[in-house]
């Protein structure tokens, strides 16, 4: 999908270079077959062969080049994308720190919250609580007092 890793560039290095020595061997069998038949390679030949070699050998040096450049902008891509990386986790766990604090501290202030509620409904309760026996006791002082009077009211009577 277009992304070379170094593996793929070294085989496609080596492919080129085979195909080139397989190339320049079998043009010396020729050349030997050639000359075995009698027939001796003019110079315009020999120069003619020799300039291929010369512009292989540049063509094999290019390669080269290129796959070291290649290989090179792999490293820098890859050494990016591990500090990006690197970034991001480094984010993602400072967020995740950052809402684990801010929830905390909603939990501590719920927790208080609802501690002062609970104790003021306590205090409450045991208000009414009081009352209610204070009253009770009045009401049954009262009731006692009211039947005292009522005798008393027949006795006059």
């Amino acid at each position: 999908s277009g992304h070379y890793g170094r593996g793929d560039n070294q085989q496609f290095l080596d492919e080129e270079k085979e195909r080139l020595q397989t190339d320049s061997v079998q043009e010396t069998a020729e050349i030997k077959l050639s000359a075995t038949q009698g027939n001796t390679l003019t110079l315009e030949q020999i120069v003619k062969i020799q300039e291929q070699h010369v512009q292989q050998g540049a063509q094999l040096s290019h390669l080269a080049l290129h796959v070291q450049c290649l290989q090179a902008e792999n490293e820098k891509l890859s050494e990016a994308m591990e500090a990006l990386n690197s970034a991001h986790r480094v984010e993602t766990e400072t967020q995740k720190a950052r809402n684990l604090l801010t929830f905390r501290q909603y939990k501590d202030f719920y927790e208080e919250a609802k501690a002062a509620t609970n104790s003021k409904f306590q205090d409450l309760l045991n208000s009414c609580i009081q009352d209610c026996v204070f009253l009770s006791s009045k009401n049954a002082e009262l009731t006692e007092d009211n039947t005292e009077l009522k005798r008393k009211l027949k006795h006059y009577n």
